[in-house]
């Protein structure tokens, strides 16, 4: 037995509604399916019919229409070949159309009297139509028999009075085209005349009888001839008489069909009426259910919204909302009503738990995005979880980049092997962390980091690290420099020792007057070879960065415009000097020979990179805690590894042009003994730049050094 609270709950009583709707629905759907099959076949059966009679009777008097067409055509011809042919082009017109009419499936008894009296219609046409080719036939015959006899007369001179033949074949070129029978008989009166009355002057023609025979046969032919055409002009009168009366019997024909498919058309036109009253009924009980259903519905909907409300309050914070009243007795709402006291209960619980989730978060999210050092997240199939601007900034990539999986993501990191990453099916070589060092074409240095994790993705770390490998190349390269100085300095101190012994031996031989002049002169080269020994030594010690130096505030834009014009006769004529140099600059502590010496290696340096000349830039300025000169040309610039070598001792590029390669070595040196700082930045095809950095105090200006004391200075 059914409960009570199961009739009064949503789970019956919405069910039950739209089962009601249904099997109205259903029922409506099976009395329309019936109607409209029903006159559906009754409309097929009426269109089938009436197409048929419709066709029929469309094709009957179409060519009805042609053949009619055709009579007066008969009425008017004059010749028997065309009445000939106009006769069997109408008997095949008729055969058409009977073949047609007796094609065509039986209109029933409604059309049968008229299609019998259009077939026996038409075989009166066609019977006629045969008589009249006979006819036309026959005189076809006649015509060309007194065409004969015309031909024999042409060619027949038994008649010797040529005035007599001329009148005789004059008569009968006329008799040939008579139209009548009585212009005929005319002609054979005068043709009687002339060949039985006698000339009184000439006397009676000799005429005998067989000379006559062909005109004879003219007037006989075209006799026949016209009793024919007669007799066609009679069949096509009847003819076209006939066809007047297949005319009307086929409009006949189509005003039956027009009848019978009115009458057709008002029948189903009934039922259709009658099919249509039983539809509006069955609607109308359709839209009662329906009204019924969606009051309950709109009841119970006003319900529920009421709890969505409700727990969207809870939701937004608000802790004052209360269960909403509900007027129905549906047991699957006041349910509801009780699940909503709970829910209230647990949104309180969740938002304490909401804002402490959602602190953590921000703290999460602000330290990711502000770190210096790029990191991104990918699954264990290459796809990005996540990752922060910073790594995209080392990657070199676009914003548009955070779609791409991580093979394509590093693929412009040539130091990580494709084979570790995952992606494309495959899992991946990479098992525990690898890292990577990347250097771009603008200098940049990035250590990249791939690491796998537990669960089979990969976290990618990078940060730049240029200033780092900056200076441990600094370091490295310091340290290779200082080795160099060291073991400089050393060899020089020894060469040193060993050219003061020689030169004091020499002094001694020098002073003695026993050698000869031949002796003196090897005693002199042996000066000379000592002299450059101990210059060599000199330059090692400057190398080496032992050499004394004497630094004073020297104001070096002055100084460079001093220098302009040695250096100009220095570099030669392909090449030229510019000067730039920034206003105001402070003095600095420099010893004044040395850095003229430096200034002059590094612009025989750039002459000698610019085989074809150009200009050569020195310029001076401001950076920092640093006076900055720099020396640039526009030469075939150095690779990186030349360049990292450039201050080793005696290394050079110009062996074959004779350089020593102690000229940068010599500026690295006093740079070093000038407490600053030496850099090379040089692109292979475009130029170098060697700028040399002086300590400055910036807080103290320093008088400043005039150039023609400093030009005092260096002599």
């Amino acid at each position: 037995m059914i409960s009570r609270p199961f009739l009064s709950s949503i789970a019956f009583r919405l069910p039950f509604a739209i089962g009601l709707i249904c099997v109205l629905v259903i029922c409506l759907s099976a009395i329309a399916i019936y109607g409209l099959a029903k006159a559906r076949d009754e409309m097929t059966a009426y269109r089938l019919d009436a197409y048929s009679s419709l066709a029929k009777a469309s094709l009957v008097s179409r060519q009805v229409s042609d053949l009619v067409s055709s009579a007066p055509f008969l009425i008017n011809a004059t010749s028997p070949y065309r009445v000939s042919a106009k006769s069997r082009t109408l008997v095949e017109q008729a055969d058409t159309l009977l073949a047609a009419v007796q094609r065509q499936p039986s209109g029933g008894a409604v059309y049968g009297e008229a299609e019998e009296r259009i077939i026996s219609l038409l075989q009166a046409i066609r019977e006629q139509t045969l008589l009249l080719a006979a006819n036309a036939e026959a005189a076809q015959q006649h015509k060309a028999k007194a065409a004969t006899a015309l031909g024999e007369i042409a060619v027949n001179s038994d008649i010797s009075n040529k005035d007599l033949r001329r009148r005789l074949n004059s008569i009968v070129q006329l008799v040939s085209t008579a139209d009548s029978l009585f212009q005929l008989g005319e002609l054979r009166r005068r043709y009687v005349q002339e060949t039985t009355t006698v000339d009184p002057i000439a006397g009676p023609p000799p005429l005998p009888a067989d000379i006559l025979v062909p005109y004879d046969r003219v007037f006989d032919a075209q006799t026949q001839y016209l009793l024919e055409m007669y007799a066609i002009r009679s069949s096509v009168v009847r003819l076209n008489q006939v066809a007047r009366d297949l005319s009307e019997a086929t409009e006949t024909q189509s005003e039956i069909v027009t009848r019978t498919l009115d009458a057709n058309i008002h029948s189903a036109s009934q039922s259709l009426t009658r099919f249509l009253t039983v539809t509006a009924f069955a609607a109308l009980l359709v839209m009662i259910a329906a009204i019924l259903s969606i009051r309950t519905v709109m009841r119970v909907s006003r319900g529920i919204v009421d709890l969505a409300k409700g727990m969207n309050e809870l939701a937004k914070g608000r802790k004052d909302v209360g269960p909403p009243e509900y007027e129905g007795d549906e047991s699957e709402l006041l349910q509801l009503r009780e699940a909503f006291r709970a829910f209230r209960e647990s949104v309180e619980r969740v938002t304490r738990l909401r804002r402490t989730a959602e602190a953590a978060a921000r703290t999460i999210r602000s330290t990711f995005r502000s770190m210096n050092e790029g990191i991104a997240l990918f699954d264990p199939t290459g796809k990005p979880i996540t990752m922060n601007r910073r790594v995209i900034q080392l990657m070199g990539r676009k914003g548009s980049a955070r779609k791409l999986a991580l093979h394509r993501f590093v693929e412009t990191i040539p130091e990580i092997d494709p084979a570790l990453l995952p992606g494309e099916g495959a899992p991946g070589d990479l098992e525990g962390a690898i890292s990577v060092r990347h250097r771009d074409a603008s200098g940049k240095v990035t250590e990249i980091s791939l690491s796998r994790q537990p669960d089979g993705g990969v976290i990618l770390l990078a940060r730049d690290i240029t200033q780092a490998d900056r200076q441990e190349a600094e370091a490295a390269k310091s340290q290779r420099l200082d080795g160099f100085m060291r073991m400089t300095h050393q060899v020089s101190h020894e060469v040193g020792n060993m050219i003061g012994i020689i030169t004091g031996s020499l002094g001694l031989l020098e002073r003695d007057d026993r050698f000869d002049d031949k002796q003196r002169r090897h005693i002199a080269r042996i000066r000379k070879a000592a002299d450059r020994g101990r210059a060599l030594a000199s330059s090692m010690l400057s190398v080496g960065s032992q050499q004394p130096i004497n630094p004073r505030p020297l104001d070096v834009a002055a100084f460079l415009r001093g220098m302009t014009d040695v250096l100009e006769i220095a570099v030669g004529p392909d090449c030229s000097v510019r000067l730039q140099t920034d206003a105001n600059l402070p003095a600095a502590q420099i010893d004044p020979a040395l850095f003229e010496q430096s200034i002059l290696n590094l612009c025989l340096n750039a002459s000698a990179a610019m085989p074809g000349g150009g200009p050569i830039t020195l310029s001076s300025n401001l950076s920092g805690r640093f006076l900055e000169i720099s020396v640039k040309d526009k030469g075939v610039g150095m690779s990186p590894d030349v360049a990292d070598k450039a201050f080793e001792p005696y290394f050079t590029t110009r062996s074959e042009t004779g350089g020593a390669g102690l000229g940068l070595a010599m500026v690295y040196g006093f740079m070093r003994q000038s407490g600053g700082d030496v850099r090379i930045a040089s692109v292979q095809g475009e130029g170098t730049v060697v700028t040399l950095s002086f300590p400055v105090e910036t807080d103290r200006r320093e008088v400043l050094i005039n150039a023609p004391d400093a030009a005092a200075a260096r002599h």
